[in-house]
Protein backbone atom coordinates (compact mmCIF):
# COMPACT_ATOMS: atom_id res chain seq x y z
CA UNK A 1 0.00 0.00 0.00
CA UNK A 2 2.83 2.57 0.79
CA UNK A 3 4.54 1.33 -2.56
CA UNK A 4 1.30 2.32 -4.17
CA UNK A 5 0.58 5.76 -2.37
CA UNK A 6 4.83 6.81 -3.37
CA UNK A 7 4.16 5.56 -7.49
CA UNK A 8 0.90 7.97 -6.83
CA UNK A 9 2.79 10.91 -5.34
CA UNK A 10 5.80 10.45 -8.13
CA UNK A 11 3.13 10.51 -10.92
CA UNK A 12 1.88 13.39 -9.54
CA UNK A 13 4.73 15.29 -9.26
CA UNK A 14 5.79 14.24 -12.80
CA UNK A 15 2.72 15.85 -14.22
CA UNK A 16 2.63 19.12 -12.18
CA UNK A 17 6.12 19.66 -13.01
CA UNK A 18 5.34 19.21 -16.81
CA UNK A 19 2.84 21.51 -16.23
CA UNK A 20 4.97 24.48 -14.28
CA UNK A 21 8.44 23.54 -15.93
CA UNK A 22 9.50 25.82 -18.83
CA UNK A 23 10.92 23.35 -21.18
CA UNK A 24 13.60 24.10 -24.03
CA UNK A 25 12.26 21.46 -26.89
CA UNK A 26 8.89 22.98 -27.07
CA UNK A 27 8.82 26.37 -29.24
CA UNK A 28 6.49 29.26 -27.91
CA UNK A 29 6.03 32.18 -30.88
CA UNK A 30 6.09 35.29 -29.43
CA UNK A 31 1.66 36.95 -29.42
CA UNK A 32 1.16 39.59 -32.12
CA UNK A 33 2.04 37.72 -35.05
CA UNK A 34 0.06 38.04 -38.24
CA UNK A 35 -0.41 36.93 -41.79
CA UNK A 36 1.88 39.12 -44.37
CA UNK A 37 0.11 37.79 -47.70
CA UNK A 38 0.94 39.12 -51.30
CA UNK A 39 -0.68 39.34 -54.78
CA UNK A 40 -4.07 37.90 -52.64
CA UNK A 41 -3.16 34.37 -53.54
CA UNK A 42 -0.16 33.22 -52.19
CA UNK A 43 1.63 33.43 -48.70
CA UNK A 44 4.74 35.97 -48.02
CA UNK A 45 7.12 33.21 -45.74
CA UNK A 46 7.95 35.15 -41.92
CA UNK A 47 10.20 33.12 -40.58
CA UNK A 48 10.78 33.50 -36.55
CA UNK A 49 14.60 33.26 -35.35
CA UNK A 50 15.07 32.43 -31.96
CA UNK A 51 18.24 33.65 -29.72
CA UNK A 52 18.94 30.32 -28.46
CA UNK A 53 18.96 28.34 -31.99
CA UNK A 54 22.43 29.13 -32.00
CA UNK A 55 22.88 26.90 -28.92
CA UNK A 56 20.68 23.96 -30.47
CA UNK A 57 22.63 23.58 -33.39
CA UNK A 58 26.48 22.58 -32.43
CA UNK A 59 24.33 19.98 -29.97
CA UNK A 60 22.85 18.22 -32.99
CA UNK A 61 25.52 18.38 -35.25
CA UNK A 62 27.95 16.73 -32.68
CA UNK A 63 25.58 14.46 -31.98
CA UNK A 64 25.14 13.86 -35.74
CA UNK A 65 28.67 13.79 -36.67
CA UNK A 66 29.28 11.71 -33.66
CA UNK A 67 27.60 9.12 -35.01
CA UNK A 68 30.07 8.78 -38.36
CA UNK A 69 32.97 9.41 -36.10
CA UNK A 70 31.98 6.11 -34.13
CA UNK A 71 32.14 3.85 -37.09
CA UNK A 72 35.67 2.47 -38.06
CA UNK A 73 38.09 4.78 -40.10
CA UNK A 74 38.04 4.03 -43.30
CA UNK A 75 35.18 1.95 -43.44
CA UNK A 76 33.35 3.35 -46.23
CA UNK A 77 36.66 3.64 -48.00
CA UNK A 78 37.60 -0.10 -47.68
CA UNK A 79 33.85 -1.51 -48.09
CA UNK A 80 31.75 -0.11 -51.12
CA UNK A 81 28.73 -1.74 -49.35
CA UNK A 82 29.12 0.13 -46.13
CA UNK A 83 25.98 1.81 -44.83
CA UNK A 84 26.85 4.79 -43.71
CA UNK A 85 25.40 6.68 -40.29
CA UNK A 86 22.17 9.01 -41.60
CA UNK A 87 23.21 8.85 -45.52
CA UNK A 88 22.88 5.50 -46.16
CA UNK A 89 24.67 3.66 -49.08
CA UNK A 90 27.00 5.26 -51.92
CA UNK A 91 27.43 3.06 -54.58
CA UNK A 92 27.86 5.75 -57.37
CA UNK A 93 27.21 8.59 -59.34
CA UNK A 94 24.09 9.03 -62.08
CA UNK A 95 24.63 11.33 -64.73
CA UNK A 96 21.87 12.99 -66.72
CA UNK A 97 19.92 16.66 -66.94
CA UNK A 98 17.28 18.39 -65.57
CA UNK A 99 15.27 20.23 -68.30
CA UNK A 100 13.06 23.25 -66.83
CA UNK A 101 10.54 23.40 -70.11
CA UNK A 102 7.27 24.65 -67.88
CA UNK A 103 7.43 27.43 -66.16
CA UNK A 104 4.28 28.46 -67.74
CA UNK A 105 2.75 26.43 -65.41
CA UNK A 106 3.83 28.41 -62.42
CA UNK A 107 2.20 31.98 -61.87
CA UNK A 108 4.62 34.78 -62.89
CA UNK A 109 4.98 36.80 -59.57
CA UNK A 110 7.11 32.56 -58.34
CA UNK A 111 8.92 32.60 -61.81
CA UNK A 112 12.09 33.37 -59.80
CA UNK A 113 15.60 31.47 -59.42
CA UNK A 114 15.89 28.19 -61.34
CA UNK A 115 12.28 28.95 -62.97
CA UNK A 116 13.07 32.37 -64.29
CA UNK A 117 13.75 30.93 -67.64
CA UNK A 118 13.45 27.42 -69.29
CA UNK A 119 16.83 25.81 -69.74
CA UNK A 120 18.71 22.59 -69.64
CA UNK A 121 21.30 21.78 -66.74
CA UNK A 122 23.49 19.14 -66.91
CA UNK A 123 23.58 17.28 -63.32
CA UNK A 124 24.50 14.66 -61.41
CA UNK A 125 23.10 11.95 -59.02
CA UNK A 126 23.70 10.10 -55.63
CA UNK A 127 20.87 7.61 -54.79
CA UNK A 128 20.59 5.28 -52.04
CA UNK A 129 18.94 4.23 -49.27
CA UNK A 130 19.42 5.58 -45.69
CA UNK A 131 18.10 3.32 -42.52
CA UNK A 132 18.21 4.32 -38.86
CA UNK A 133 17.71 1.70 -36.75
CA UNK A 134 17.63 3.78 -33.68
CA UNK A 135 14.47 5.89 -34.83
CA UNK A 136 12.83 2.69 -37.00
CA UNK A 137 12.98 4.32 -40.58
CA UNK A 138 14.57 3.39 -43.38
CA UNK A 139 13.74 5.19 -46.75
CA UNK A 140 15.47 5.99 -50.28
CA UNK A 141 17.13 9.32 -50.77
CA UNK A 142 18.01 11.06 -54.17
CA UNK A 143 20.74 14.15 -54.23
CA UNK A 144 20.45 15.99 -57.36
CA UNK A 145 23.67 18.50 -58.13
CA UNK A 146 22.94 20.86 -61.22
CA UNK A 147 26.18 22.63 -63.07
CA UNK A 148 24.72 26.24 -63.18
CA UNK A 149 25.92 29.02 -65.38
CA UNK A 150 26.44 31.18 -62.64
CA UNK A 151 27.66 31.43 -59.16
CA UNK A 152 25.65 30.07 -56.68
CA UNK A 153 26.11 30.03 -52.43
CA UNK A 154 28.22 27.15 -51.57
CA UNK A 155 28.73 25.95 -48.11
CA UNK A 156 31.50 24.07 -48.86
CA UNK A 157 33.44 25.99 -51.22
CA UNK A 158 36.33 28.23 -49.86
CA UNK A 159 34.71 31.32 -51.65
CA UNK A 160 31.52 30.98 -50.73
CA UNK A 161 29.70 29.99 -54.24
CA UNK A 162 30.41 27.68 -56.83
CA UNK A 163 28.75 26.73 -60.13
CA UNK A 164 26.40 24.29 -58.54
CA UNK A 165 22.68 24.17 -57.05
CA UNK A 166 21.60 21.23 -54.72
CA UNK A 167 18.52 19.68 -54.88
CA UNK A 168 17.59 17.19 -51.96
CA UNK A 169 14.49 14.82 -51.99
CA UNK A 170 13.21 11.60 -49.65
CA UNK A 171 10.97 8.83 -50.53
CA UNK A 172 7.30 9.27 -50.32
CA UNK A 173 4.05 7.76 -50.52
CA UNK A 174 3.08 7.89 -53.81
CA UNK A 175 -1.35 9.37 -53.37
CA UNK A 176 -1.89 12.96 -52.53
CA UNK A 177 -1.22 14.33 -49.20
CA UNK A 178 0.41 10.81 -48.63
CA UNK A 179 3.35 9.66 -46.02
CA UNK A 180 6.76 10.51 -46.30
CA UNK A 181 5.60 13.90 -47.83
CA UNK A 182 7.13 15.91 -44.64
CA UNK A 183 9.30 16.10 -42.58
CA UNK A 184 9.35 13.55 -38.96
CA UNK A 185 10.61 16.99 -36.68
CA UNK A 186 8.74 20.11 -36.62
CA UNK A 187 11.30 22.37 -36.02
CA UNK A 188 15.20 22.46 -34.56
CA UNK A 189 13.71 21.60 -31.24
CA UNK A 190 12.24 18.45 -32.12
CA UNK A 191 15.46 17.83 -33.82
CA UNK A 192 16.98 18.81 -30.58
CA UNK A 193 15.25 16.90 -28.80
CA UNK A 194 15.76 13.32 -30.67
CA UNK A 195 19.10 13.80 -30.33
CA UNK A 196 19.49 13.84 -27.11
CA UNK A 197 17.89 10.41 -26.39
CA UNK A 198 20.91 8.64 -25.87
CA UNK A 199 21.17 6.86 -22.53
CA UNK A 200 22.95 6.52 -20.46
CA UNK A 201 23.65 10.40 -20.39
CA UNK A 202 22.18 12.92 -17.81
CA UNK A 203 21.04 14.57 -20.88
CA UNK A 204 18.47 11.98 -21.74
CA UNK A 205 17.33 12.04 -17.85
CA UNK A 206 16.21 15.70 -18.04
CA UNK A 207 14.71 15.57 -21.60
CA UNK A 208 12.96 12.75 -20.22
CA UNK A 209 12.04 14.45 -16.42
CA UNK A 210 9.41 16.67 -18.45
CA UNK A 211 6.00 14.51 -20.24
CA UNK A 212 5.99 17.71 -22.70
CA UNK A 213 9.51 16.61 -23.73
CA UNK A 214 8.20 12.98 -23.71
CA UNK A 215 4.51 13.79 -26.00
CA UNK A 216 7.15 15.29 -28.41
CA UNK A 217 9.17 12.78 -28.78
CA UNK A 218 6.11 10.02 -29.12
CA UNK A 219 4.87 12.90 -32.13
CA UNK A 220 8.34 12.30 -33.68
CA UNK A 221 8.11 8.76 -33.05
CA UNK A 222 4.50 8.56 -34.57
CA UNK A 223 5.48 10.91 -37.70
CA UNK A 224 8.20 8.61 -38.57
CA UNK A 225 5.86 5.18 -38.09
CA UNK A 226 3.70 6.78 -40.41
CA UNK A 227 6.30 6.87 -42.51
CA UNK A 228 7.71 3.72 -42.84
CA UNK A 229 4.05 2.35 -43.18
CA UNK A 230 4.52 2.59 -47.47
CA UNK A 231 7.65 1.70 -47.38
CA UNK A 232 7.44 -2.09 -45.93
CA UNK A 233 4.36 -3.23 -46.96
CA UNK A 234 3.62 -3.86 -51.12
CA UNK A 235 4.26 -2.79 -54.10
CA UNK A 236 6.06 -0.22 -52.66
CA UNK A 237 8.53 -2.79 -51.12
CA UNK A 238 9.36 -4.28 -54.41
CA UNK A 239 10.01 -0.83 -56.13
CA UNK A 240 12.93 0.20 -56.58
CA UNK A 241 14.69 3.84 -56.58
CA UNK A 242 13.93 4.51 -59.97
CA UNK A 243 10.09 4.28 -59.55
CA UNK A 244 9.62 5.93 -56.54
CA UNK A 245 8.12 9.74 -56.24
CA UNK A 246 10.35 11.87 -54.16
CA UNK A 247 9.49 14.87 -51.62
CA UNK A 248 11.76 17.83 -50.28
CA UNK A 249 9.96 17.43 -46.95
CA UNK A 250 10.33 21.11 -45.79
CA UNK A 251 9.67 25.07 -47.27
CA UNK A 252 11.69 26.67 -49.89
CA UNK A 253 10.95 30.17 -50.52
CA UNK A 254 10.26 30.89 -54.36
CA UNK A 255 10.95 34.67 -54.16
CA UNK A 256 8.23 35.99 -52.13
CA UNK A 257 6.18 33.22 -52.21
CA UNK A 258 7.23 29.72 -50.44
CA UNK A 259 7.42 26.03 -52.34
CA UNK A 260 8.20 22.67 -51.84
CA UNK A 261 9.23 20.32 -54.73
CA UNK A 262 8.98 16.54 -55.63
CA UNK A 263 9.94 14.54 -57.84
CA UNK A 264 6.70 12.00 -60.14
CA UNK A 265 8.50 8.92 -61.82
CA UNK A 266 7.76 8.30 -65.31
CA UNK A 267 8.57 4.55 -65.55
CA UNK A 268 8.19 1.58 -63.00
CA UNK A 269 11.35 0.03 -61.49
CA UNK A 270 10.27 -4.02 -60.57
CA UNK A 271 12.60 -5.28 -57.90
CA UNK A 272 12.68 -8.28 -55.23
CA UNK A 273 10.52 -7.69 -52.39
CA UNK A 274 11.91 -6.81 -49.22
CA UNK A 275 11.57 -5.38 -45.87
CA UNK A 276 14.09 -2.58 -46.09
CA UNK A 277 14.47 -2.46 -42.32
CA UNK A 278 15.79 -6.28 -42.37
CA UNK A 279 18.58 -7.74 -43.49
CA UNK A 280 22.14 -5.89 -44.90
CA UNK A 281 20.48 -2.98 -46.71
CA UNK A 282 23.88 -1.51 -48.12
CA UNK A 283 24.60 -4.93 -50.24
CA UNK A 284 20.47 -4.86 -51.20
CA UNK A 285 20.96 -1.09 -52.24
CA UNK A 286 24.28 -2.19 -54.19
CA UNK A 287 22.72 -5.03 -55.81
CA UNK A 288 19.46 -2.78 -56.78
CA UNK A 289 21.63 0.10 -58.52
CA UNK A 290 23.84 -2.26 -60.34
CA UNK A 291 20.25 -4.43 -61.72
CA UNK A 292 19.26 -1.20 -62.77
CA UNK A 293 22.78 -0.58 -64.37
CA UNK A 294 22.70 -3.64 -66.51
CA UNK A 295 19.16 -3.28 -67.49
CA UNK A 296 20.49 0.35 -69.29
CA UNK A 297 17.28 2.02 -69.32
CA UNK A 298 17.46 5.94 -68.36
CA UNK A 299 15.09 6.78 -65.51
CA UNK A 300 13.02 9.52 -65.87
CA UNK A 301 11.05 11.71 -63.72
CA UNK A 302 8.68 14.73 -63.61
CA UNK A 303 10.10 18.09 -61.59
CA UNK A 304 7.00 19.74 -59.38
CA UNK A 305 6.58 22.53 -57.53
CA UNK A 306 3.74 23.27 -54.89
CA UNK A 307 2.92 26.77 -53.99
CA UNK A 308 1.89 27.58 -50.67
CA UNK A 309 -1.38 29.27 -50.49
CA UNK A 310 -3.51 30.43 -47.50
CA UNK A 311 -6.56 27.69 -48.16
CA UNK A 312 -3.77 24.60 -48.49
CA UNK A 313 -2.49 25.34 -44.99
CA UNK A 314 -4.57 24.02 -41.93
CA UNK A 315 -5.83 26.46 -39.69
CA UNK A 316 -3.67 27.66 -36.78
CA UNK A 317 -4.77 25.09 -33.06
CA UNK A 318 -4.41 27.10 -30.28
CA UNK A 319 -0.55 27.67 -29.44
CA UNK A 320 -0.13 27.98 -33.17
CA UNK A 321 1.29 30.70 -34.72
CA UNK A 322 -0.10 32.45 -37.90
CA UNK A 323 -0.46 30.16 -41.35
CA UNK A 324 2.47 32.73 -42.87
CA UNK A 325 4.20 31.46 -40.31
CA UNK A 326 3.45 27.77 -40.03
CA UNK A 327 3.98 27.43 -43.71
CA UNK A 328 7.78 28.39 -42.76
CA UNK A 329 8.53 27.55 -39.50
CA UNK A 330 6.71 23.50 -39.39
CA UNK A 331 8.47 21.44 -41.15
CA UNK A 332 5.57 18.41 -40.54
CA UNK A 333 2.70 20.55 -42.10
CA UNK A 334 1.30 19.15 -44.65
CA UNK A 335 -0.11 21.81 -47.52
CA UNK A 336 -3.00 20.07 -49.00
CA UNK A 337 -2.43 18.60 -52.47
CA UNK A 338 -5.98 18.56 -53.21
CA UNK A 339 -6.35 22.64 -53.32
CA UNK A 340 -2.15 22.95 -53.87
CA UNK A 341 -1.21 20.31 -56.36
CA UNK A 342 2.61 19.78 -57.41
CA UNK A 343 2.97 21.89 -60.94
CA UNK A 344 4.75 20.14 -63.23
CA UNK A 345 7.69 22.43 -64.54
CA UNK A 346 10.19 20.26 -66.17
CA UNK A 347 11.84 16.76 -66.16
CA UNK A 348 14.49 15.03 -64.75
CA UNK A 349 16.48 11.96 -66.53
CA UNK A 350 19.19 10.19 -65.55
CA UNK A 351 21.08 8.04 -67.82
CA UNK A 352 21.93 4.13 -67.07
CA UNK A 353 24.65 4.22 -69.71
CA UNK A 354 26.59 6.93 -67.79
CA UNK A 355 26.91 6.31 -64.48
CA UNK A 356 29.68 6.82 -62.52
CA UNK A 357 30.78 3.52 -60.76
CA UNK A 358 33.64 4.80 -58.14
CA UNK A 359 32.66 4.85 -55.03
CA UNK A 360 35.17 7.01 -53.74
CA UNK A 361 34.31 9.93 -56.47
CA UNK A 362 30.56 9.25 -55.66
CA UNK A 363 31.57 9.84 -51.32
CA UNK A 364 33.82 13.02 -51.88
CA UNK A 365 31.23 15.19 -53.25
CA UNK A 366 28.93 16.84 -50.74
CA UNK A 367 24.96 18.35 -51.12
CA UNK A 368 23.80 20.84 -48.64
CA UNK A 369 20.30 22.78 -49.01
CA UNK A 370 21.47 25.57 -48.80
CA UNK A 371 23.71 25.28 -52.05
CA UNK A 372 20.91 27.05 -54.07
CA UNK A 373 19.81 30.60 -55.12
CA UNK A 374 18.73 33.10 -52.57
CA UNK A 375 15.51 33.32 -53.84
CA UNK A 376 15.06 29.59 -53.46
CA UNK A 377 16.71 29.30 -49.95
CA UNK A 378 15.30 26.87 -47.74
CA UNK A 379 12.78 28.40 -44.71
CA UNK A 380 12.44 27.73 -40.90
CA UNK A 381 14.40 27.14 -37.52
CA UNK A 382 14.67 23.44 -38.42
CA UNK A 383 16.90 24.00 -41.85
CA UNK A 384 18.55 26.89 -40.45
CA UNK A 385 19.59 24.51 -37.89
CA UNK A 386 20.39 21.73 -41.09
CA UNK A 387 22.65 23.78 -42.59
CA UNK A 388 25.32 23.24 -40.34
CA UNK A 389 24.39 20.08 -39.39
CA UNK A 390 25.12 18.48 -42.44
CA UNK A 391 27.73 20.41 -43.07
CA UNK A 392 29.37 18.80 -39.79
CA UNK A 393 28.29 15.32 -41.04
CA UNK A 394 29.05 16.25 -44.48
CA UNK A 395 32.71 16.42 -43.31
CA UNK A 396 32.76 14.07 -40.86
CA UNK A 397 32.03 11.50 -43.29
CA UNK A 398 34.15 13.05 -46.19
CA UNK A 399 37.50 12.52 -43.58
CA UNK A 400 36.81 9.54 -41.71
CA UNK A 401 35.25 7.14 -43.98
CA UNK A 402 36.71 8.33 -46.86
CA UNK A 403 39.96 9.68 -45.63
CA UNK A 404 39.34 12.79 -48.19
CA UNK A 405 38.99 16.43 -47.86
CA UNK A 406 36.31 18.06 -47.41
CA UNK A 407 35.51 20.68 -49.98
CA UNK A 408 37.96 19.03 -52.62
CA UNK A 409 35.28 18.16 -54.97
CA UNK A 410 33.39 21.35 -55.13
CA UNK A 411 33.17 23.05 -58.20
CA UNK A 412 35.11 19.76 -59.64
CA UNK A 413 31.39 17.82 -59.92
CA UNK A 414 31.85 15.69 -63.27
CA UNK A 415 28.91 16.32 -64.75
CA UNK A 416 29.82 15.13 -68.26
Amino acid sequence: MVLIWILLGLATAYVVYGLVAETPFVRRFPDGLSDDGFAGDYLRPQEVIEADETAMTPRVASAVAGDTLRRPRNASRDDPTFHEPHWGHTSGLLRGSLLIDRIENLPEAVRVGLFAAEADYPVVARCGVTKDPVLGFSVNRIAVKLQTQTPVPNVHAESGTAHELDLLLVEGEPRENGDGHVFFARDGRQLDLATSIKPPSSRTLKALSNWRNLQALLWVRANVARGMKHARRAPTNSTGWAGKPYYSLGPFALGDGMMKFNLTPLQPHPVAEADPMTGDFGAVSKARMDGWLAAGEDARFTLGVQIATPDCIPEPGRNDPPKSVMAAEYCDLHWDETVAPYIPVGTLTLHADDAINDHLTAGAIQFNAWNTLPEMRPLGQLFRMRKAVHRAHSDARVTHLFSGTPGAMTGKCPFS
